[in-house]
């Protein structure tokens, strides 16, 4: 399977949200990931322009990319 490395940023609600409720937001996109039949090798946070990046396994880009918009759209 082919591997995807993806970085993202939360937007300041989502921080607002996360620090008044703190939860590990890999637990999460592992399950989507693992929906489509894909596998998360990694989920890092990091300072600068993006605050995490992934690397995860995906069957395809249609099965990575509805995977990445449902986790945009917070579908979970």
């Amino acid at each position: 399977m082919p591997l995807y490395l993806t970085r993202f940023s939360y937007t300041p609600a989502t921080w607002a949200k996360l620090i008044k409720t703190p939860e590990d937001r890999r637990a999460a996109a592992q399950a989507y990931i693992e929906a489509v039949g894909g596998h998360l090798h990694g989920f890092w946070y990091a300072f600068g322009e993006h605050d995490a990046y992934t690397l995860w396994e995906a069957p395809d880009d249609v099965a990575m990319a509805a995977t990445a918009i449902a986790i945009s759209a917070g579908a979970r």
